[in-house]
């Protein structure tokens, strides 16, 4: 049976919240506010399948985690996609599980491109990954999802700053602009003002 991505971003929030619920740990909200936009992304825009999905991304698109601690809807629509069993998302967060609370690519899971953990650090991984991609002749193209708390860190803008210099116009930078972070309002924390314009 096929699912619209309506009925598969609805089966990821259910997801999150037993994920979330049954480790008692993980940062639900920006897997929530993210969850569309992931499920369209690996589900109807990025060429690469669970059959085709290979670490260097040669000849596929590929996708970087940057917020890496929105896990939860990460390895919900990795599961959903069919690059691991479902019932493997039981095991989030437990000791020695491939589900650890950050994206680690020394556990081998499918579909984990790079390891994140401190915000800021996977658009320029992102960026670094579409001037190979330019190098190579690889049409294909890097997706990278950030954050808008981690929007306030100086590294995402000098990887803005690389990669319009290099015209890297095969990198495409997502933000989860759900104005949350965990000390508050992304506003009352430090303004990110018109980030629609800046970008």
């Amino acid at each position: 049976m096929d699912y619209t991505l309506e009925q598969i971003s609805s089966q990821v929030r259910r997801d999150i919240v037993r994920m979330v619920t049954k480790a008692a740990s993980g940062h639900p909200g920006g897997s929530l506010s993210s969850t569309d936009i992931m499920t369209w992304l690996f589900f109807k825009e990025m060429q690469v399948t669970p059959e085709t999905w290979k670490r260097d991304g040669a000849g596929l698109d590929m996708f970087f985690l940057s917020a890496g601690h929105i896990t939860p809807v990460f390895y919900s629509v990795l599961a959903r996609r069919g690059y691991f069993p479902v019932d493997e998302l039981n095991t989030f967060r437990l000791f020695g599980t491939r589900l650890q609370g950050h994206p680690c690519v020394e556990k081998g899971l499918p579909g984990v491109n790079q390891a994140a953990g401190s915000l800021g650090q996977g658009l320029s991984v992102a960026a670094g990954a579409a001037a190979g991609k330019k190098i190579a002749k690889d049409p294909h193209r890097v997706f990278c999802l950030v954050g808008d708390g981690e929007s306030e860190e100086g590294q995402i803008w000098e990887a803005a700053l690389v990669a319009a210099h290099h015209k890297l116009d095969n990198l495409v930078a997502i933000t989860d602009w759900n104005r949350q972070q965990i000390d508050g309002s992304t506003e009352d924390v430090a303004g990110l003002g018109d980030l629609e314009a800046k970008w």
